[in-house]
């Protein structure tokens, strides 16, 4: 593209004749330029390049294209889905390394790293360069060294061992399941930098170059990042050199549009191949495609939660009784269809519907007022009890859920004022446990009950527990299982914990989205992972 222009001018542009000023965008599928350029919209930003600390959605979204995870989660066609393949759980495919076998009855896992894989630079990516990057992780000061214990059981450098240039071995402090191994490799934040781009940047105090990798990617994957411009647009560039092969997609061009209702404008003007991101799209929006003869669009169940957060450090909902009334009066089965549109379901457990363990007839929780007004009667609140109900801004399905909620909840003794706050701010106080009630949402990256339980209900899990909730008996069975090598005694104490968690109205439960995508007819090759995030050298014309 000769021009880059603001996000201000791309839009007005995009709008009407003087889109030809951007390379036809306006006019043309991204094919159909000189360039193939794939243009996307999205509404984050990078907040960093160092897979070990990233926290923005754009973080992650430019990782999974300028880095290579070790392993990968295998893909499959959806039947009946145009140019959509998605993961089922626990299967998997090389990517860094090409094989791996385990060892010490599942305590150590041997990594064959694939021949001739190398960096941009030519570089060879090799088994010093693995032990490196997997201490790195370990060592950095990113959320990785946190992780890797709790989830592998690595907690030192030297369980990480050379074997010979091309192997790698991780020995654990113990039988892990495999699946869980697995997963760990396959995670995007799980991947090789090349050491010879971060040793000259670190220092005495940064030892492992962590203030560098902020602002500079040193990674493997199929693009390397052309230009990031903050507020305006990334770059991608695809590497000609790829051990897969050459995407069929030369540039990947990502617009920050944080307006959704211009991120439609650009859609149904052709301005733009794809919107990505979450929210991205609302389900509202995405109903205006609907019949759409120049889109079609492609939603599948995923495991991303959305539920109504009570801070059980404020009074009552401290009282199990008031979470209990609260969940009774949750009008879910008008909220799904109402809001979600079709793409989107019931919460019937804390734990996913898609996730190993998930059990969906533990709750007891369907719309009952009168139930509800007997339970706050019997917790002996003084009514009108008055709470501040918070959600983010932009968040569209959020906004209207809490509107039904407030008329709900106000019929039973509360009186709601629902506030609006912006991502970073509502996520703020919502970690320091300043929200009294707010709408959360939660998809855990690698899916398994216990990855995804831990975080969210053990007591000494912080910034993602912000119910601030704490149960002896629920830290016990996490903490007991969550390296159980028996599959059947491990999926039997998740339904455990599933049940005191639901008897104790942590959340009151809302839904799990659909993962959905309204994309132009022209364009196939769409892999729906765990993580949610696309891999653009996948995208291709149709």
């Amino acid at each position: 593209m000769g021009i880059t222009a603001d996000r201000r001018t791309f839009l007005k542009l995009s709008s009407g004749a003087g889109a030809a000023a951007l390379g036809g965008m306006g006019a043309l599928p991204a094919q159909a330029q000189g360039v193939k350029t794939l243009t996307i919209a999205w509404d984050s930003d990078i907040d960093s390049l160092d897979p070990h600390v990233f926290k923005s959605v754009g973080g992650y979204a430019v990782q999974c294209s300028i880095y290579d995870p070790v392993i990968s989660w295998k893909v499959r066609p959806v039947d009946g889905t145009k140019g959509l393949s998605r993961s089922f759980p626990n299967e998997f495919d090389g990517a860094m390394v090409e094989s791996w076998s385990f060892e010490r009855d599942g305590a150590t896992i041997v990594l064959k790293i694939r021949p001739d894989l190398t960096f941009p630079s030519g570089r060879p990516i090799d088994a010093a360069v693995l032990k490196y990057s997997l201490e790195r992780a370990l060592q950095s000061p990113g959320y990785m060294r946190f992780i890797m214990p709790r989830m592998i059981q690595v907690s030192k450098p030297e369980q990480i061992v050379v074997r010979d240039p091309a192997t790698v071995a991780i020995e654990m402090n113990g039988p892990t399941p495999q699946h869980m191994v697995l997963n760990f490799l396959s995670l995007m934040t799980v991947t090789a930098l090349d050491p010879e781009l971060l040793k000259p940047n670190a220092t005495e105090k940064d030892p492992w170059a962590a203030d560098w990798a902020k602002r500079n990617p040193a990674g493997s994957g199929p693009y390397t990042l052309a230009a990031n411009t903050p507020g305006v647009e990334v770059v991608l560039e695809a590497r000609k050199d790829y051990w897969k092969g050459v995407p069929a997609f030369q540039k990947i061009v990502l617009k920050f549009v944080p307006n959704e209702a211009d991120r439609i404008l650009l859609l149904k003007r052709k301005a733009i191949d794809l919107v990505i991101g979450r929210p991205g799209l609302s389900p509202r929006s995405i109903k205006t495609f609907e019949g759409d003869k120049d889109f079609h669009i492609v939603t599948v169940p995923d495991t991303t939660c959305h539920w109504l957060a009570m801070n059980q450090t404020k009074k009552p909902l401290d009282n199990v009784l008031v979470r209990q009334a609260i969940s009774y009066a949750i009008p879910v089965a008008a909220i799904v269809p109402n809001v979600l549109m079709g793409y989107g379901s019931a919460m019937k457990s804390p734990v996913p519907a898609l996730t190993p363990g998930h059990d969906g007839n533990l709750s007891p929780y369907k719309y009952d007022l009168d139930k509800a007004k007997a339970l706050m009667k019997e917790a002996g609140v003084t009514m009108p009890v008055v709470l501040d109900l918070a959600v983010r801004i932009g968040w569209q399905p959020h906004e209207e859920a809490a509107v039904w909620i407030q008329r709900e909840l106000e019929k039973i003794g509360f009186k709601i004022n629902i506030t609006r706050q912006t991502d970073a701010t509502f996520r703020q106080l919502a970690s320091k446990g300043d929200l009294q009630l707010s709408i959360e949402s939660w998809q855990s990256w690698v899916n398994d009950p216990f990855f995804h339980l831990v975080p969210l209900f053990h007591s000494t899990s912080k910034g993602s527990n912000t119910a601030f909730y704490s149960n002896p008996a629920v830290d016990k069975i996490l903490d007991e299982n969550y390296h159980e090598p028996n599959a059947e005694k491990r999926l039997a104490a998740a339904k455990a914990a599933q049940k005191i968690i639901i008897d104790d109205a942590v959340w009151g439960m809302l839904w799990y989205d659909n993962w959905t995508r309204v994309v132009r007819n022209d364009l196939v090759g769409l892999e729906k992972r765990w993580d949610t995030f696309e891999r653009f050298a996948a995208l291709k014309p149709a």
